[in-house]
């Protein structure tokens, strides 16, 4: 039988503070006393860092800045740091501050920004720069909107990645108060105008946002003023062809369904038909009113009579060639290639300058938009008497479709080859607007047409060059006397 273990006995210790700690004294001062004077001095330094070191380390205040109307542009000392309404911090100083909005008078002025050295992190030192902007020229203010509108157009639909501003109804927004009936007018011109770039649901809501704004002078929509604009925008949209598929396109499926059925879309192309029978048949009689017989020649350029939905107008029967060219470049060396640095600058071409093919009878390509209406302007100081009140320039959209099925027009077919425009390109170009609108709106880029497929449309910035770029001039009455 194997033996029970012992149980081990505990010591108990006879002394229990023995295990304790003591803190000596230091310098004769007792822990209890140095010890609180540590945590007050802790407690001291971490109020510092907290309400007093902020304001020491970088004395200033926050600036709110607005004006009357909002989205300026504050620059600071030349620098721009946000638009209104926006709240920025700025350093203990004075400040050269400029509120800039395009259309708008821009204010300049010093601002004298004051620091707070205690509690400046919890409570900082506030400011508040509020000023108005005032326009002698709200159409103006609203046709820049208008412009950026339109170049918003050109990067397709938001995404989550970035989002379209609502440039067009927040120049409405802006400008809207002071349109006067005469404004008002210009104003729906250029909504019409804009219409053209909607090619998105995020311009299409933008759109419709910037008409019920105008319709009510700026302000928010009324009943009354809601029930005009949808009369407006359903007048609107009769006249123009092609609108049934355009809003087709953007809407939501069902409701897109349910615009393609209506009898407004089935009735739209044979309205579209009979308003180009009816053109077609007033421009036939409008060209037996030309003054510079069957084919004048200008400058070396052959020119062949036709009409289009501005009335008669010649168009050159082929495109530009070499020789004509080579003499536009001796009469403005400017445009000479050896001076292609100095175009670079001003932005009037790019590197393809001129590139492309060469020889006599070879047509001039890789020529700038900017460089072909050069051109033009010089052929048309050649002009004889019997034009006077009209003007050489490159062919409008309608021009160009007038004369695209001509023979001579397809001489270009084979290689392939596209001409440069006169319009500013829109990509729904059959939306009505008038001329001045269309021009004030302008675009980022610039209308190509293909002689080697007619229905074609295309578009180039108006500064680059292409080896299958071409142009063609036309005589037409100028626009100061179509006015």
């Amino acid at each position: 039988m194997r033996p029970m273990r012992k149980k081990p006995e505990i010591v108990k210790p006879d002394d229990p503070a023995g295990d304790q700690v003591r803190l000596p004294p230091v310098l004769g001062i007792r822990p209890g006393v140095y010890l609180s004077a540590l945590y007050g001095l802790v407690i001291l330094a971490v109020l510092f860092f907290l309400c007093v070191f902020p304001g020491l380390s970088r004395p200033g205040s926050l600036v709110s800045f607005a004006t009357d109307p909002q989205g300026a542009a504050i620059r600071v000392d030349g620098v721009t740091l946000g638009a209104t309404p926006d709240e920025l911090f700025l350093d203990r100083g004075v400040y050269s501050v400029e509120l800039v909005l395009p259309g708008f008078e821009s204010r300049s002025f010093e601002l004298d920004v004051p620091g707070r050295a205690a509690f400046s992190l919890f409570f900082p030192r506030r400011l508040q720069v509020t000023r108005s902007l005032p326009t002698g020229d709200p159409v103006s203010a609203l046709a820049a909107a208008a412009a950026d509108y339109a170049a918003w157009s050109f990067t397709g639909e938001a995404t989550a990645s970035y989002q379209i501003p609502l440039s067009l109804s927040e120049g409405v927004y802006r400008a809207g108060p002071s349109l006067d009936d005469g404004g008002r007018a210009e104003a729906a011109e250029l909504i019409r105008a804009a219409a053209r770039f909607a090619v998105s649901q995020a311009s299409l809501r933008d759109l419709a946002r910037a008409q019920l704004l105008l319709d009510n002078g700026g302000f928010a929509p009324s009943a009354l003023s809601l029930s005009r604009s949808v009369g407006d925008i359903a007048s609107w949209l009769s006249s123009a062809p092609g609108a049934a598929d355009w809003l087709a396109g953007l809407l939501p499926p069902e409701a897109a369904a349910l615009v393609r059925d209506s009898a407004w879309a089935r009735g739209a192309g044979q309205a579209e038909a009979s308003l180009a029978a009816e053109v077609a048949a007033e421009a036939s009689l409008a060209a037996e009113a030309a003054p510079g017989g069957a084919a004048p020649e200008i400058g070396g350029i052959r020119f062949l009579p036709a009409s289009g939905d501005g009335g008669a107008f010649y168009y050159a029967e082929s495109p530009v060639q070499a020789g004509a060219w080579a003499a536009f470049l001796e009469a403005r060396p400017e445009w000479k290639p050896e001076n292609l640095e100095s175009l670079r600058e001003r932005k009037l071409a790019n590197g393809d300058y001129l590139a492309g093919q060469e020889g006599e009878g070879a047509a001039r390509t890789g020529v700038s938009w900017y460089a072909a209406a050069a051109f033009c302007e010089w052929l048309g100081g050649r002009l004889p008497p019997a034009f006077e009140g009209w003007e050489i320039r490159l062919p409008r959209e309608d021009e160009w479709e007038a004369l695209s099925g001509a023979a001579p027009a397809a001489a270009g077919a084979a290689s392939g080859l596209w001409e440069w425009c006169d319009d500013p390109y829109a990509p729904l170009r059959r939306f009505p607007a008038e001329r001045r609108a269309i021009e004030r709106l302008s675009s980022p880029e610039r209308l190509l047409r293909g002689a080697h497929r007619p229905a074609s449309r295309g578009s180039l910035p108006p500064d680059l060059c292409s080896a299958f770029v071409v142009f063609r001039p036309v005589i037409a009455p100028a626009e100061a006397a179509q006015l």
